[in-house]
């Protein structure tokens, strides 16, 4: 799916902390915006057919490309709340697990 495809049908997620999304992985974009210049979003798609945009940090970014993360691969985002670094800066603590898919071997153009 690409992001043009997707900006008509996606909502969101809106993370709150101890909560996950889930769904196997659609595709990725990037967008400008104003406050963060280019922002990555990943497109997952839901049990109920659902596309949601998961914005991307640093962090989430370099598990994608750990995980070798493709279309179609199953993906839980788990928010865990702000949390602060030694030098007192503050970040969005997330997790990730990947469930790969036998074959899937697309990968993810807009993460890298």
């Amino acid at each position: 799916m690409t992001e043009n495809q997707a900006t008509n049908k996606i909502t969101y997620w809106l993370p709150s902390t101890g909560k996950s999304i889930t769904g196997s992985i659609q595709g990725s974009g990037a967008t400008n915006d104003l406050l963060y210049d280019e922002q990555k979003t990943l497109f997952l798609q839901e049990d109920n057919g659902a596309v949601v945009g998961v914005d991307l940090n640093r962090y989430l970014i370099h598990s994608l490309k750990q995980s070798n993360a493709a279309v179609g691969d199953f993906v839980t985002v788990t928010f865990h709340g702000k949390e602060q670094k030694n030098n007192g800066r503050s970040f969005n603590r997330y997790t990730l697990l990947v469930d790969k898919v036998a074959g899937s071997t697309t990968r993810l153009d807009r993460v890298e």
